[in-house]
């Protein structure tokens, strides 16, 4: 199997949202908290980086929780913190990773919140062992996003960055606040352990 797969668009089409609503927070804090300061960036500039932005932070939210709930949740609370940091984010020179660090910082507090959460709890996990033929009939979209799922934070939410949103590894270097060499590590890794699985899956089944 070509490594081309792990990164193929089609493969990683999950990833698409429908719109995601949040501009009844945008209104209700521009309400709270009028511009008095004509130096203040409008609420225009920042609707408009919202509009761009609202479904690249859902999905690095989703990809890092893999929870729909979880990371509508997260993305509402980025850009109310976006509202409240709006000048500096605006006039950054990268107001795209900016943002993004925002969301994968949220996010990251929230998954640590959330296995907290699960380690006061006893889960019974029961596996069914399927064939290669039951293997084949999967959709790989799935068996793929189940993979990513599985991997440990910084390789899931650099080869999401890479992969699915398309970032440079520069510019995810500053979301990740780490050095080039380090992401491409954690791409390179992240691909080979997907590809690995994926071939095991095909030959061998999934449990």
């Amino acid at each position: 199997m070509s490594t081309k797969l792990v990164g193929h668009p089609h493969i990683f089409s999950y990833f698409c949202v429908p719109y995601v609503t949040i501009f009844e927070v945008v209104r209700s804090i521009g309400k709270e908290t009028k511009t008095q300061d004509k130096d203040l960036a409008t609420e225009t500039e920042y609707i408009s980086l919202v509009e761009r932005l609202k479904d690249t932070v859902f999905r690095l939210a989703r990809s890092i929780l893999t929870d729909t709930h979880l990371a509508e949740d997260v993305t509402q609370d980025v850009f109310a913190r976006v509202w409240q940091q709006r000048n500096t984010v605006l006039h950054s020179d990268y107001p795209r990773a900016y943002v993004c660090r925002i969301a994968h910082n949220l996010a990251i507090d929230r998954l640590r919140h959330r296995e907290r959460e699960r380690s006061f709890a006893i889960e019974e996990v029961a596996t069914t062992h399927q064939s290669c033929e039951d293997v084949e009939r999967l959709d790989m979209v799935t068996l793929t996003k189940r993979f990513i799922s599985e991997l440990p934070e910084k390789q899931r939410t650099t080869i999401h960055l890479r992969d699915v949103e398309g970032y440079e590894l520069e510019e995810i270097a500053r979301i990740l606040e780490a050095d080039e060499a380090s992401v491409r590590v954690n791409l390179s890794r992240a691909r080979k352990r997907v590809k690995e699985q994926l071939l095991n899956a095909i030959n061998y089944g999934v449990e």
